[in-house]
C-alpha cells in the first residue's frame, strides 16, 4: 500500500536506448532516496518492458507512433486516431495515478503524456538529452512546466525554462576500469595503441565498413595498433566476412564483438574511439575523457548527433567527420594521423578541461531530481 506521504511520478519514457535509461536512472534515484513511486509510461510492446519488470517497477502502455513523415493520407489518420486514444489513456492514468509531477524523456511517447499533464494542470518536466532539440520534444517544451538538458543547446527557444543537468549514464561507469586489466581480459596485448569502433542501434553498417576499410589501409602503410570492434549482432557475421575479404581476419590485434554488456571495459582499453554521436555516448565519452573520431548519424531526426559530436569537437576532444562520398578516405586519414600520434591523443585528452562546465553525468540523476523539487515547491 503506498504511504500517503509518498509522492507519486509519472515517466513517459522508452522507444530507444537513449530515451528510455534518463527516466529509468531517475527511478532508481528516486527509489534510494524514498518517498517515491515512480510508475512507467511506455510504447506498447516497448523492448524497455522487460527492463522495468526486472527492476519491479509499474507500467502503462499506450499504443502511440511517430508522426508520419510522408504524406500518405492513411499513415496521418492512423498516426492521429492513436494520438487520440494514447492522450485518453493519458488523461486517464492521471486520474487513477495522481501524480505530483510527469518527467517525459522525448520521443513520441512523451508528448500525450506532457499534453496531459498540461490539461490536467499537473507539473511537468521534460529532459533532453541531446544538443538539438528532437521534434517530440520541441512540441513537449511548449507545454511542459519545465525542461533539463544533458547538452547545452544552441539557441535554445526554451532558455527561459531550460537547466543544464547532464544525461544520466550507467552506474557502471563510476568505477573507472583499469586500461591494463581490461586489455588482458580482452586477449590484447599491453602495448600499441587501440582503437574502439562501434556504431549504434541505427545505420552502423556503412561505419562498419569504413572503419573496416580504414583499418586495412593503415595496416598496409605499417602502423601497428589494436582493434576493438564492436559490430553490433545484426551486422556482426557481415563484418566478420569484411575483414576476411580484406585479409585482416584471424588476427589477435583484431577483436569483432557482436555485443559486450560491459563498455566501461573496451573504453577503459582504448586509447582513441570511432563510433556514432548519439547523446548517451557523448555523456560516456565526457564523462571517461576519451578521444574520439565521431561519425553522425546522417538520418538522426533534425541532425541532433551532428550537434552532439560539435560540442566536443569545438573543445578540441573529438574530431567530428560527417558521411560523404569520400567518406572512407577521409575516415582512414584522421584515424591514421590520430593512432600514428600519441601527442594529439594526449592533447585530445587534456582538451576535455574545457567541458568541465558541464555537469557529471554521474550526478545528472541528482541534477534532475533538484529541478523537479524546485519545480514542485512553486
Amino acid at each position: 500500500m503506498t504511504n500517503l506521504h509518498t509522492k507519486r511520478i509519472l515517466i513517459a519514457s522508452g522507444g530507444t536506448g537513449g530515451h528510455f535509461y534518463p527516466g529509468l536512472a531517475l527511478a532508481n534515484a528516486l527509489r534510494a532516496r524514498g518517498g517515491w513511486e515512480p510508475v512507467f509510461l511506455v510504447k506498447k510492446g516497448d523492448i524497455s518492458i522487460g527492463a522495468l519488470r526486472e527492476n519491479y517497477y509499474a507500467y502503462a502502455e499506450i499504443d502511440m507512433t511517430s508522426l508520419p513523415r510522408s504524406l500518405n493520407p492513411i499513415a496521418h489518420l492512423s498516426f492521429a486516431y492513436k494520438f487520440a486514444s494514447s492522450l485518453a489513456t493519458c488523461l486517464r492514468v492521471l486520474k487513477d495515478f495522481k501524480p505530483v509531477l510527469v518527467f517525459g524523456t522525448g520521443s513520441y511517447i512523451s508528448f500525450p503524456a506532457i499534453l496531459a499533464a498540461y490539461l490536467k494542470g499537473t507539473p511537468s518536466l521534460i529532459h533532453e538529452s541531446n544538443a538539438k532539440f528532437g521534434l517530440g520534444n520541441r512540441l513537449c517544451a511548449r507545454f511542459a512546466s519545465a525542461t533539463t538538458l544533458g547538452l547545452p543547446v544552441k539557441d535554445n527557444p526554451f532558455k527561459a525554462k531550460s537547466e543544464l543537468t547532464g544525461t544520466p549514464i550507467r552506474e557502471v561507469f563510476s568505477t573507472h576500469a583499469d586500461p591494463a586489466e581490461a586489455r588482458a581480459r580482452l586477449g590484447l596485448k599491453e602495448g600499441g595503441p587501440v582503437l574502439l569502433i562501434f556504431g549504434g542501434s541505427q545505420g552502423a553498417r556503412r561505419l562498419n565498413r569504413a572503419a573496416a576499410a580504414a583499418v586495412k589501409k593503415m595496416r598496409e602503410k605499417g602502423l601497428t595498433f589494436q582493434i576493438l570492434h564492436l559490430a553490433g549482432k545484426k551486422d556482426h557475421a557481415g563484418t566478420l566476412a569484411f575483414y576476411a575479404e580484406l585479409g585482416i581476419s584471424g588476427e589477435p590485434s583484431l577483436k569483432v564483438l557482436d555485443y559486450c554488456e560491459d563498455m566501461n571495459l573496451l573504453y577503459a582499453a582504448a586509447d582513441i574511439v570511432c563510433c556514432r554521436a548519439g547523446a548517451s555516448t557523448a555523456a560516456e565519452l565526457i564523462y571517461l575523457k576519451k578521444p574520439a573520431v565521431l561519425v553522425p548519424l546522417p538520418t538522426s531526426a533534425g541532425g541532433h548527433q551532428l550537434a552532439n559530436a560539435r560540442i566536443l569537437s569545438d573543445a578540441g576532444a573529438a574530431v567530428t567527420l560527417e558521411e560523404s562520398p569520400d567518406f572512407d578516405e577521409r575516415l582512414a586519414i584522421h584515424l591514421d594521423r590520430l593512432l600514428g600520434s600519441p601527442e594529439e591523443l594526449k592533447r585530445m585528452r587534456s582538451s576535455f578541461a574545457g567541458l568541465k562546465h558541464l555537469p557529471s553525468p554521474m550526478r545528472a540523476p541528482e541534477n534532475i531530481i533538484s529541478a523537479i523539487e524546485k519545480l514542485l515547491s512553486r
